[in-house]
């Protein structure tokens, strides 16, 4: 598909508003990486990655809670933003939709209310066909959200996907022992994705008894309550997302449910098992590298109205995996 490249001016500049949700927020920080490599000046809207923002030297990183995009799209030339910051300003009252420099992405579907698929986006006067969109347009396809993500980039915006993207930068150096560490993250905010405490607890001791050093990631609220769970091990918790990363530059490697603990381990360039009850290329695993691998159950069942899932992972892969590259 052959996109006019012409809207894209260097220098020009260009916001990029992001979610709240960590697993998106690197889609969002993905897009501003390449929006910059192709020459524009850009600000990055996050909250989460503000407090590490020396780590994305090449992006304006703006904390703001709650954008003003009204303001954002009166100081730049493109906008393009979470489709929830859209919903949220329609319930408090505030019509963004006459904001033509604006776009609107959502993951899997456009909101029918706002028809924004019948409004134009325009950048000097050139209307950049299909802005408001979904990241992902077919989630059979077997496509990661990164690489939907960039198909948006280039499909849509014209831009590069050979090009190379800057990375997290000027991160602290890595211990001398973050290659036997390990970092676990055994929840999610839906407890439907997640595996088990007890089988997570198996993991960490067959992982512990093969030389690894195995440690479990949370959130504050809920680090009290995995120590009850996980007394053999330290459990970790951070105030903000440089903390997180600072842990996960001493590891190696990420296991975890369905959550934004793996994908930021697999934008970190770290190892990462993803366990699922879903079909093994499901469209939300992490896909930064190409060190990322999904332990899907052997076979489910109904029980009750309920799939169960959980007994039937195979989590002897995860460590015969580990023995095969790092023995």
């Amino acid at each position: 598909m052959s996109v006019d490249k012409a809207w894209l001016r260097p220098g020009m500049n260009v916001a990029v508003v992001s979610c709240p949700a960590l697993g998106d927020t690197t889609l969002f920080l993905r897009l501003a990486w390449r929006l910059h490599a192709a020459g524009a000046q850009v600000t990055l809207v996050s909250a989460p990655l503000y407090p590490a923002r020396e780590y994305l030297p090449d992006l304006e990183v703006v904390g703001d809670a709650q954008p003003d995009i009204v303001q954002l799209a009166e100081q730049h030339d493109l906008v393009i933003c979470y489709i929830d910051w859209l919903i949220l300003a329609s319930r408090a009252g505030v019509d963004l939709l006459p904001l033509s420099n604006v776009a609107y992405l959502a993951g899997k579907k456009l909101p029918r209310q706002f028809q924004l698929e019948q409004r134009s986006v325009t950048v000097d006067g050139q209307v950049l066909a299909h802005a408001h969109n979904v990241i992902c347009r077919d989630p059979k396809a077997g496509k990661t959200m990164v690489q939907w993500i960039d198909l948006y980039a280039q499909e849509v915006l014209g831009l590069d996907p050979a090009v190379p993207v800057p990375g997290l930068k000027a991160l602290p150096p890595v211990a001398a022992d973050a290659e036997r560490r390990l970092a676990i993250f055994p929840t999610t905010p839906h407890a439907s994705k997640n595996y088990s405490s007890r089988g997570f607890r198996r993991l960490a001791r067959e992982l512990v008894a093969r030389g690894w050093q195995v440690e479990f990631v949370g959130t504050p609220a809920e680090q009290a309550s995995l120590q009850r769970q996980y007394p053999d091990f330290t459990v970790n918790a951070f105030s903000d997302l440089k903390g997180l990363i600072d842990f996960l530059r001493n590891c190696s490697v990420v296991v975890s449910n369905d959550s934004g603990g793996g994908h930021l381990g697999s934008l970190m360039g770290l190892r990462t098992f993803t366990i699922t009850r879903r079909r093994p290329d499901f469209t939300w695993r992490p896909g930064f590298n190409p060190l990322n691998s999904v332990i899907h159950p052997r076979f489910t069942f109904k029980w009750m109205g309920e799939t169960v899932w959980r007994p039937f992972i195979p989590l002897s892969r995860i460590w015969r995996t580990l023995h095969k590259v790092n023995p």
